[in-house]
C-alpha cells in the first residue's frame, strides 16, 4: 500500500523521535577509546523497529483544548462536521491505533464536490488519504522508530524546524510537511496532477495550513496504557 517514496520522510522523523530518548555524552578528547570501552546499545533497524512511548497526558490536554473530542485519548472519534469522514471499512480499526490520530480541518480545502476519504489504521501507524479535484492529501503518523541518530550533530539537524515547528520541502509531485508530536512522527503530503501549474502544490501555503489545522480525532494507549 505504501511505496518507498512515501516512507522516506516519516522514517526520518521516527529517527528523531527515538533520538530524543538517548542519553547525550559530552565530547571526549579520545573518542576511539570511549567507543572501545563504553557499551553500545543495539540500535533499531528497519527489520526490528522500536515502538516509542507516547505522551498521552499531553495528547489528552491538547484534545480537550482543541475541542476535537469530549474525552481523550479515545478509541473512536467523535467527528465534528469539518473533520474528514472515511468511507472504507478498515477505518473502524482505528480503535486499535496506539498513537494520537491527527486529521485536518476539511474547511481548509474548500473542496466541491467533497473528496474521497480513506483511513488505513494499524496499531503503530496510520494513513489518511483524501483525494479529489486533481489533488491527493496523505496524513501519515507512526510511533515506530527504525533507527537512532548516529551522533549529536545529526540529532540537532533533525530537530531543526521552521517557526511553526514544521519541516517543509518540495517534492516531484507537490509538497510535504514533517513534524514530531507526542513522541510520534507525522507527515502531511500533497500531490497534484499538475504539480508545477497547480498553486496548491507549487508552493507550501496549503500544506502548512493543513498541518496547522490537524486535531486529534482518535487514538488510545490500550489496556494498561
Amino acid at each position: 500500500m505504501f511505496g518507498t517514496r512515501k516512507f522516506l520522510t516519516p522514517l526520518a522523523l521516527a529517527l528523531l523521535a527515538s533520538s530524543g530518548t538517548q542519553a547525550q555524552t559530552a565530547p571526549s578528547p579520545n573518542l576511539l577509546a570511549v567507543q572501545q570501552t563504553r557499551p553500545v546499545a543495539e540500535p533499531a533497524s528497519p527489520g526490528a523497529p522500536r515502538a516509542m512511548a507516547i505522551n498521552w497526558d499531553q495528547a489528552q490536554a491538547d484534545a480537550r483544548r482543541q475541542g476535537a473530542v469530549n474525552s481523550a485519548p479515545v478509541a473512536a472519534a467523535r467527528l465534528a462536521p469539518e473533520m474528514p469522514r472515511p468511507s472504507n471499512r478498515e477505518a473502524a480499526e482505528v480503535a486499535n491505533t496506539r498513537l494520537p490520530v491527527l486529521v485536518p480541518n476539511m474547511a481548509v480545502l474548500n473542496a466541491s464536490p467533497p473528496p474521497t476519504v480513506l483511513l488505513f489504521p494499524r496499531p503503530d501507524f496510520y494513513t489518511l488519504s483524501i483525494s479529489g479535484d486533481g489533488l491527493v492529501i496523505e496524513i501519515f503518523g507512526t510511533r515506530l522508530a527504525h533507527a537512532v541518530a548516529p551522533d549529536a550533530l545529526t540529532a540537532r539537524q533533525l530537530r531543526a524546524t521552521g517557526p511553526d515547528a514544521l519541516r517543509v520541502s518540495a517534492t516531484e509531485y507537490g509538497q510535504v510537511a514533517d513534524f514530531n508530536r507526542y513522541g510520534a512522527a507525522y507527515s502531511v503530503t500533497l500531490e497534484c496532477d499538475n504539480p508545477q501549474g497547480d498553486p496548491r502544490c507549487a508552493d507550501d501555503v496549503l500544506v502548512r495550513r493543513l498541518a496547522r489545522s490537524l486535531v486529534i480525532a482518535a487514538g488510545s494507549p490500550g489496556e494498561g496504557g
